[in-house]
């Protein structure tokens, strides 16, 4: 009976990081905040999770 060792086969975690692209959104969706604040817009909490989720990931917490 042949072993396979899975370790092998599995990928490992991405070693380049692209940081660029978060802090992009990330600052996209601040000025997106920022004028709903202004405009008084209703559904301005709908930017907080891809604002935060962009910090996050630029930061590379998660």
């Amino acid at each position: 009976m042949r072993r396979y060792n899975f370790a092998q086969n599995q990928k490992m975690e991405q070693t380049k990081k692209n940081k660029g692209i978060w802090w992009l959104v990330f600052f996209a969706s601040t000025a997106a905040l920022i004028w709903a604040i202004a405009a008084h817009w209703e559904w301005l909490t709908l930017i907080l999770p891809f604002q935060t989720t962009a910090f996050v990931k630029a930061m590379d917490i998660m």
